[in-house]
């Protein structure tokens, strides 16, 4: 393995000591009532398109972010849909961003699978595309371990690979933007412990290791957003050291097709995301 992910695997270890205090069984009592909705059987995919922003270049590019969301069956021997519909129920939940910069376009691709019962953070696939290369990564947390592999192309980078045991409450980040649609936002419970793996959307390795993270109710806003004013609830998830905060706005609404969908986001190094439409439609039929 790449000896600087050894040292964060050392470094980590601490910082799974410090977050013990913080865990507890609180993604147990998120609710069902948005997952559960027929229109998930619909045969068609919640598309949220989104205006955001995302800093490449040290500078701030906006663009549109497209984010798909539908129920299937995913294998347990390939990791991927299952054909016949008997492997475990998930959400397939694949961000594409298509971002134009001076010199070449930057297309990233980043898919979860989210348990449809437990909303458990099962798989990341992520791939990134631009003019100098492509960078690869995959997580799967199977049987209390989570495997990693991550290809960049960038000099002294390349092909690393580990596992290590999943801690409790580990989630994804990129999963969060669905997962918190459940926190129980009518009955807020006190701040929740995660160990929470970053955000993976980037051409470079990135840390492997989850850090302990803290996620807290803000109450009730009203968002001006590029769909319209949207009445939303505010979710914060911070760093225990403070170094890194995520702000997360959901419709209030539970009902279809809104099902508390994420209508705005903002988090470090300048990424935003505004809701600009939402739609349902069967995107792979032509």
């Amino acid at each position: 393995m790449n000896r600087s992910f050894v040292f964060l695997g050392i470094m980590f270890a601490g910082a799974f000591a410090c977050a013990s205090q913080l865990i507890d069984d609180s993604l147990a009592r998120f609710t069902r009532s948005w997952r559960d909705h027929p229109i998930w059987h619909d045969g068609k995919a919640e598309i949220a398109v989104y205006e955001a922003t995302r800093s490449i270049y040290g500078q701030p590019r906006k663009y549109s972010a497209r984010l798909y969301t539908n129920k299937e069956h995913a294998s347990a021997k390939t990791k991927t849909k299952a054909p016949d519909n008997q492997g475990r129920a998930v959400f397939k939940h694949h961000l594409r961003e298509d971002v134009t910069t001076d010199n070449y376009n930057y297309h990233f691709s980043t898919m979860c699978f989210v348990g449809t019962d437990d909303l458990k953070s099962l798989k990341i696939d992520m791939g990134s595309q631009e003019d100098c290369g492509a960078t690869f990564k995959q997580y799967v947390n199977h049987a209390d371990t989570c495997v990693w592999s991550q290809f960049s192309y960038f000099p002294e980078e390349g092909h690393v690979a580990g596992s290590y045991p999943s801690p409790a409450n580990l989630v994804f980040q990129d999963a969060l933007s669905l997962v918190l649609r459940g926190y129980p936002f009518e009955d807020p419970v006190p701040p929740i412990g995660l160990m929470v793996l970053g955000d993976q959307t980037t051409t470079r390795h990135s840390s492997p290791e989850p850090i302990p993270m803290q996620l807290t109710y803000l109450g009730h806003d009203t968002c001006d957003l590029p769909i319209g004013k949207i009445d939303a609830y505010h979710l914060r998830l911070e760093a225990v050291d403070h170094a890194a905060v995520h702000d997360y706005w959901f419709s209030q609404s539970a009902k279809a097709p809104w099902l508390h969908v994420m209508v705005k986001y903002q988090g470090p190094a300048g990424l935003v995301y505004q809701l600009e439409q939402l739609e349902r439609r069967s995107y792979w039929d032509r």
